[in-house]
């Protein structure tokens, strides 16, 4: 096999995903770290623009917004999905453990890279702690990404399940992966899709325009999720 359709064949694979995205990640971090003009410059350019923007109705929305993507709300979300009967094997499961993993993460690339978030006079609301990358974009990057791939994944496997359950019989019909599995049409899924990625969208946008992330934290928190649910997306197979 050639070199090119080597290369090829492995970003055809989920691990060539993640090498690739990974890649990119430690290449924004490295800029980063190391303050390359380039990151000072794309930092710049978005921010003046972002900040263009700004006006009493839409930074009370997002500030509202952002404060959804606060630990608490996300902690009180995976509990209560993990607390309903219904809902635990589906999502309560892979998403705690996403929002899991993406919480260690950022917590431990923040001491590494030590980066000090804009100057408090551009913050419209109060943030402590380092900048790099930013916790709200990438815990919402990978709990919503994972939301995202759920619903994808029962779209596809539910009604195959469920007519599976019906054919055995009535015991087999309450059992795990047989009827209580979700069982989704094509429109509702595609909004649910949607709305968790324009969510997503909307709360690292919201961290660049309320002063309190450069745009590369968040930048670096997109490429990372990606990263992360690459081989996230194997594993939410097994649901």
């Amino acid at each position: 096999m050639s070199s090119i359709a080597l290369v090829h064949s492995l970003f055809r694979t989920k691990i060539g995903w993640f090498l690739l995205f990974s890649l990119l990640f430690c290449a924004v971090c490295l800029s980063v770290f190391w303050q390359l003009p380039w990151t000072q410059a794309f930092d710049q350019t978005v921010q003046s623009a972002v900040f263009a923007l700004r006006c009493y109705p839409l930074t009370y929305i997002l500030r509202g917004l952002t404060y959804s993507g606060n630990w608490q709300p996300v902690t009180a979300l995976c509990l209560l999905l993990l607390l309903l009967p219904r809902t635990r094997p589906y999502f309560g499961i892979p998403m705690a453990v996403s929002a899991a993993l993406s919480v260690s993460l950022y917590q431990g690339l923040k001491y590494l890279v030590g980066r000090a978030r804009p100057d408090a006079a551009v913050r419209l609301i109060a943030e402590h702690g380092f900048s790099f990358p930013s916790g709200h974009s990438l815990t919402s990057f990978v709990l919503w990404g994972t939301f995202i791939l759920l619903i994808c994944h029962y779209r596809h496997t539910a009604p195959t399940r469920f007519l599976q359950a019906q054919q055995i019989g009535p015991a087999a019909r309450f059992a795990p992966g047989s009827m209580r599995r979700p069982r989704l049409c094509g429109t509702s899924a595609d909004v649910l899709c949607v709305c968790a990625a324009f969510y997503i969208f909307l709360i690292g946008f919201s961290r660049i325009y309320l002063g309190v992330h450069w745009p590369t934290d968040v930048l670096g928190s997109w490429l990372l999720g990606i990263a992360v649910l690459a081989p996230l997306s194997r594993w939410i197979q097994t649901f």
